[in-house]
């Protein structure tokens, strides 16, 4: 059976909770000296992206959230703000972090994860987050997403864009089986890359980052604005005919 692989957090699902709940709990503070809210969060869940992969690749591993709950005030020296250590407090990093765990879908995800299976897609989702948290997602969402369907970067110990991820994706959904369409999807372009380098066939949607950036990330075996135009496109090109 062919297969889709999908990224979850910032593909399936949004950022938009953290950032919602950083601008609740700090909003008009940051906007005082003149910081987006919306900006900074992202800016923190970026610099935690580049921290956990650049742990991962010197082996010394550590769980995102982990390194998210550390960092706060750096960002908001980056950021320029007058005294980080002083403005928000562990119980702000806490609630932020609590309530960007209660990830928003992306538009369309249910019915782009109906398309794939009625067209005769196994649909898995592999992700830097823990198992039990993705389970708690697709469940918050109403969406069915199997147990053994997830797979978590923790199980092999590294962190995407590692090697070791993609091919532990690509044995646990059976991809390595010659002839099998396997197919990686994802809203980031450094995630579909990687896959491509592992020997996925990839998916590129473009509700997260807009501009695929093709100078720099390479052309994808499909692009698509949304997840809904995404499943189709999938489907109509893979799909067992």
């Amino acid at each position: 059976m062919p297969s889709v692989i999908f990224d979850v957090v910032g593909t399936c699902f949004s950022y938009d909770a953290g950032a919602e709940a950083l601008d609740a709990r700090l909003g008009d503070k940051l906007r005082s000296h003149g910081v987006s809210p919306k900006l900074l969060f992202y800016s923190w869940v970026c610099s935690t992206e580049r921290d956990y992969s650049y742990l991962s690749q010197i082996k010394q591993y550590k769980p995102f959230f982990e390194i998210l709950s550390h960092t706060f005030v750096r960002v908001l020296f980056q950021a320029g703000v007058p005294n980080p250590e002083n403005f928000g407090t562990e119980e702000d990093v806490k609630f932020v972090m609590d309530e960007y765990k209660k990830l928003k879908p992306r538009p369309g995800m249910g019915e782009m994860m109906r398309i794939l299976r009625e067209g005769g897609f196994d649909v898995w989702c592999c992700s830097d987050a823990n198992v039990d948290r993705v389970k708690g997602y697709f469940d918050g969402a109403g969406v069915d997403m199997p147990l053994d369907h997830i797979l978590s970067a923790d199980m092999c110990a590294a962190g995407k864009p590692e090697p070791e991820v993609y091919k532990m994706a690509r044995q646990k959904a059976g991809s390595d089986e010659e002839g099998e369409v396997s197919i990686f999807a994802a809203a980031h372009a450094w995630d579909c890359a990687a896959a491509k380098s592992a020997g996925f066939l990839t998916a590129y949607c473009t509700i997260y980052e807009l501009d695929p950036c093709e100078a720099i990330f390479g052309s994808f075996d499909l692009t698509a604005s949304s997840l809904v135009e995404m499943g189709q496109a999938i489907v109509d090109k893979w799909g067992k005919k």
